[in-house]
């Protein structure tokens, strides 16, 4: 097939300017037939492909139990529940690093070692949890089986509940913590294609640019993606104040434990 096709780029480059012989359309002719139903088959089979995912239909890795939407304000819920539930117990954040490099910034500048160094453990926690969920990822993308959600969920769900455990040492239970929501969140980000469901800075500059752009009658459609930020932002919303309220009620019960196994079942639904 190569053959037939450098021959007649070579009569092309011979013949430039002239009339086709009928030998040359011919030699055209039957090479395009040979070729368009292989070029066909694969363009079909491509189609098959995404449709299977989009449906649910083909193996179990295919099909998403749960709608992407739901998905990401599920996850988005749960974030301001974590981050409520951390600032209410330890008067800090596991799940949110900003909070944390400021912190240490101003430690830096104050020159206060322990705080430093406190915050430190917990941006390396959260970095390792990010790691190892992309070298779960990338390894199962290497053996072609797309299975690293089914290892991702009962270890976030082991960890959360190990971190529930550990007595009176907050240092101990956040740093575990935050390894997990790293291990959480990098799963959950690379499954909904990089929506950033624990920070809301980029959904309200997102909203906001889609309300002047209908207020301007620029774009009077709204597009999937604000139609997400917009049910990401309520979610974080009504998450963090179901947060503020749990935390009010249940000082002594495995409140991370919980969010452990909603997490883990979350991404089994989604990923499974």
């Amino acid at each position: 097939m190569m053959k037939k096709y450098m021959l007649l780029c070579f009569i092309a480059l011979v013949r430039s300017g002239q009339p086709a012989t009928k030998t040359e359309i011919d030699t055209w002719s039957k090479a395009n037939d040979s070729v368009a139903p292989l070029v066909l088959a694969s363009n079909a089979s491509a189609l098959e492909s995404n449709s299977l995912v989009c449906r649910g239909g083909g193996s179990a890795d295919q099909r998403r139990v749960i709608h992407p939407l739901f998905f990401s304000s599920s996850m988005a819920a749960l974030a301001g529940c974590s981050h409520v539930l951390c600032i209410k117990r330890f008067q800090c954040y596991a799940a949110m690093m900003t909070g944390n490099i400021i912190s240490l910034g101003v430690a830096l500048a104050e020159a206060n070692v322990s705080e430093a160094k406190f915050r430190s453990s917990l941006l390396a926690s959260f970095f390792a949890g990010t790691m190892c969920a992309r070298s779960l990822e990338s390894r199962s993308a290497v053996c072609k089986d797309k299975q690293h959600h089914k290892v991702v969920a009962p270890i976030v769900a082991g960890v959360f509940a190990i971190a529930d455990r550990i007595p009176d040492h907050q240092k101990r239970k956040l740093v575990l913590l935050s390894a997990s929501y790293g291990l959480v969140y990098a799963t959950a980000n690379q499954a909904s294609n990089a929506t950033i469901t624990q920070l809301m800075t980029g959904h309200v500059t997102k909203l906001g640019a889609a309300i002047s752009d209908c207020v301007g009658k620029t774009n009077r459609c709204a597009n999937t993606g604000t139609i997400t930020s917009f049910s990401i932002l309520v979610s974080f919303t009504i998450g963090s104040a179901l947060g503020a309220m749990v935390a009010r009620v249940g000082q002594e019960k495995p409140l991370f434990t919980i969010l452990g196994f909603i997490y883990a079942i979350l991404i089994l639904l989604f990923r499974g």
